[in-house]
């Protein structure tokens, strides 16, 4: 693993994740028009920073297999669940700015949840309809 990927292992151990795997990195980018269709609506809707500033830059997403996650717990009944919850640290110029974390198994599909397995209504605290009609006065032409 690099400085990025140490970097997120360490941001992961120190909310209290265990490490399972490091799965490698991906490179991420997108421009303005794509903020308002699947999936990067729904991604930028449970970043704790907006997405103005990276349109058009590469953001490196460090994946990681991690234990002791909150979507484990909810997750845990449910038949197909893996126990594994995938997160996905976002970077960019050597700073987290974010991320991502899914649970997986057999037939588990939907949004991204947040780094900490908050969904896009529980991370905004506010109405998705609501929120998704600013975004979209907001990003739309």
């Amino acid at each position: 693993m690099d400085e990025n990927a140490e970097l997120a292992k360490q941001f992961l151990e120190d909310r209290g994740y265990s490490i399972k795997s490091y799965e490698g990195r991906n490179s991420y980018s997108f421009e303005k028009q794509d903020l308002l269709n699947k999936p990067h609506d729904m991604v930028w809707a449970v970043q704790p920073v907006k997405p103005d500033h990276y349109i058009g830059k590469e953001i490196t997403q460090e994946i990681f297999i991690v234990k002791n996650h909150p979507l484990g717990k909810i997750y845990g009944p449910q038949i197909g669940f893996s126990s594994k919850v995938e997160v996905s640290v976002f970077i960019f110029n050597d700073e987290i700015i974010g991320g991502t974390s899914f649970p997986i198994g057999k037939g588990i599909t939907g949004a991204p949840y947040s780094l900490d397995g908050l969904t896009a209504e529980e991370f905004l605290a506010e109405d998705y309809r609501e929120w998704r009609a600013k975004w979209d006065e907001k990003y739309g032409d």
